[in-house]
């Protein structure tokens, strides 16, 4: 891929996906940094820039100037050695899919956490898509899943078990359960494991809401107050 043609297919899709442009430059040649400093075998950290105008691509090695700090042993000043293989383009096509494929399910993940973080104790009904020992995946609608979670807690002491006690589930059943979290993608706490690859959306089976729910549904008078 030509240069000039890599630039004008970023621009092409963070119109598609209303990404930021620019945004989506930064991210690639960070990515792009990181992977040629491995690539090349450099010594020191690489910077990439990409001509925003007619996408040509730069790789420079960061060397160090003068002495490092006495007390923090970092170097304040760098000369930038122009290092950029003859093949660059050809690399940053490869990263650009990687980080496109990035930035489209992290924005895919704010999206759902902006419907659904203020559903949290809502009472939703999904249908199972796949199970493994520790978990059940469950459609919420198209484009949006929902993770039942039952590790075994003695080897998981972290993790959560939302499944009845006894409960299997089969593909395409039917379930009527309570969403209990939603991950904030941007949150600074600490991650759950594995849990960029899995769903944003946590619902329960167990917990006591989803009763009360049940039963205002089955009882009108319940949701009503009356009872």
């Amino acid at each position: 891929m030509a240069t000039s043609e890599l630039i004008e297919a970023l621009q092409a899709l963070a119109h598609e996906r209303k990404i930021d442009e620019f945004y989506l430059i930064e991210r690639l040649e960070a990515s792009l940094a990181k992977s040629y400093q491995h690539i090349l075998d450099l010594e020191w950290d690489a910077r990439v820039t990409i001509d925003r105008q007619t996408g040509r691509i730069y790789v420079y090695e960061l060397v160090p100037v003068g002495e490092p700090d006495e007390e923090t042993g970092e170097w304040s000043e760098f000369e930038e050695r122009d290092v950029t293989p003859n093949d660059v383009s050809r690399i940053a096509a490869q990263n650009a899919k990687g980080v496109i494929a990035s930035i489209v399910r992290e924005a895919g993940r704010q999206s759902i956490y902006e419907e659904f973080s203020d559903r949290v104790g809502d009472l939703v009904t999904g249908t199972v898509l796949q199970g493994t020992p520790d978990f059940t995946i469950i459609k919420i609608r198209d484009g949006v899943e929902a993770e039942l979670p039952h590790y075994d807690q003695k080897r998981n002491p972290g993790e959560r078990n939302e499944r009845p006690a006894g409960e299997h589930y089969r593909h395409n059943q039917r379930l009527k359960v309570l969403i209990i979290d939603v991950r904030d993608p941007n949150s600074d706490a600490p991650k759950t494991r594995g849990e960029q690859a899995r769903p944003a959306i946590v619902v329960s089976r167990t917990h006591p809401d989803l009763i009360r729910r049940l039963f205002e549904i089955e009882v009108p008078e319940i949701y009503d107050g009356m009872v």
